[in-house]
């Protein structure tokens, strides 16, 4: 009778051992990869400290541009104080409507602290599943071999390791995703807030 999983007819028995844990090893590297560069990205985005802040806002109120723009980039190169900095940069230069050249870097400011996060959050999916599907075939395997055979015990060995290997992978992916992602929207409600209360004092002319 056939069996479509036998030793002889298996498909399995065409997959290496060590390639779903070769995959599994490279999927890691990227994410610690990805998770040094994010660390150092975040690590220098240092928000703007309260009382630097109320300097800024009296700068504003007195119309030291240059002051305000060089006292944020000493201080801070947060998206908040890029932002300031781009705008006091742009009303020393008498430059029209400039809410919406500094609109615009908001978004760009974003888009730099999103860069890699959907890499990781795959990462953080992809790495329980890739370990399953080394259960799976580490299981099928051993029954292809023959229960209490060598191929059989290196079967269980792959199905074992291949599945500890897939969550040491998903679990920190995961955690810094998360992190990253918390670090994002804190940057994002400071960019907001900042924004609404030192520029009107820089568009008020106008109105």
């Amino acid at each position: 009778m056939f069996f479509p999983f036998a030793k002889s007819e298996s498909f399995i028995s065409w997959i290496p051992p060590e390639s779903i844990p070769i995959i599994i090893l490279l999927v890691s590297l990227v994410g610690v990869t990805i998770i040094i560069e994010r660390l150092v990205f975040f690590w220098r985005l240092k928000p703007i400290s309260q009382d630097d802040f109320r300097k800024v806002r009296e700068l504003a109120r007195e119309s030291k541009w240059d002051e305000g723009r060089d006292l944020l980039a000493h201080k801070s190169q947060s998206p908040a104080s890029i932002l300031l900095q781009l705008a006091f940069d742009l009303k020393r230069r008498n430059i029209p409507y400039l809410e919406d050249d500094v609109r615009q870097e908001g978004y760009r400011q974003v888009s730099l602290m999103e860069k890699y996060l959907t890499s990781l959050g795959t990462i953080a999916t992809i790495g329980p599943l890739l370990g399953v599907l080394g259960t799976v075939v580490g299981i099928v395997r051993s029954f292809a071999e023959g229960m209490g055979s060598k191929g059989a015990e290196l079967g269980i060995s792959e199905a074992l390791y291949t599945t500890a290997m897939g969550l040491a992978v998903a679990i920190p992916a995961y955690v810094f995703y998360n992190y990253f992602s918390k670090s994002k929207e804190e940057r994002i409600v400071e960019m907001e807030n900042v924004t609404e209360l030192v520029l009107p004092y820089l568009t008020e002319e106008r109105k």
